[in-house]
């Protein structure tokens, strides 16, 4: 499991090259596609980072393999470019920046595997204020729009299947952060992901 963010991060990159090749005729998808790898680039050091005891071992890998399913799905298939592709290019965007921020929020307590620093405390600044998930939250709304770039029934099913696996590793990671100094009372007055909704 401990090679399982390197593997992941490997296939990643040989998918956007796979993607890069199938869309070398569409300067906009290669703008996309060039814009996930510098998004892939910058959580790197993060995501490659080794730790003790990840205790999401068994979830990082269904996790990872639908991140990479849904980038498979969309970059492999040819297509043509929908009318809706700079309005989704903007979600995926706002998406990487919201999880970015959640991340840069977060500071030396955020890590991609779910583990809890012991002198780590509940953040309840920036994007945390309005949901408990930002990060989270983000890496949704960037692959709905990466989706939306590259449209496609094999897209939307792996992006299906990536909200479930996000919804699973979150609710292990709440189990882990329950007990924190000033998580639970964080946690009752805020949604997970969506302000209002869930």
């Amino acid at each position: 499991m401990r090679a399982a963010p390197w593997i992941i991060f490997g296939t990643a990159v040989g998918l956007l090259a796979g993607g890069a090749a199938v869309h070398r005729a569409d300067p906009a998808a290669l703008v996309v596609i060039g814009l996930y790898a510098l998004w892939l680039l910058v959580e790197a050091p993060v995501a490659l980072r080794a730790t003790n005891a990840p205790q999401d071992a068994w979830t990082i890998v269904p996790y990872g393999a639908a991140r990479l399913a849904t980038l498979a799905c969309c970059l492999l298939v040819p297509g043509e470019r929908p009318a809706w592709f700079w309005a989704s290019a903007a979600v995926f965007a706002g998406g990487v920046g919201l999880r970015e921020i959640a991340i840069r929020t977060l500071g030396r307590f955020y890590s991609h595997h779910v583990v809890r620093r012991s002198d780590q405390v509940a953040v309840t600044h920036g994007p945390y204020r309005m949901i408990r998930h930002p990060a989270y939250a983000g890496m949704i709304l960037a692959h709905l729009g990466l989706v939306g770039c590259f449209p496609g029934p094999a897209g939307a099913l792996a992006l299906c299947a990536l909200v479930a696996s996000i919804v699973w590793r979150l609710r292990v990671e709440e189990q882990v952060l329950w007990d924190m100094p000033g998580y639970r009372d964080y946690a009752v007055g805020r949604k997970r992901l969506v302000p209002g909704v869930w």
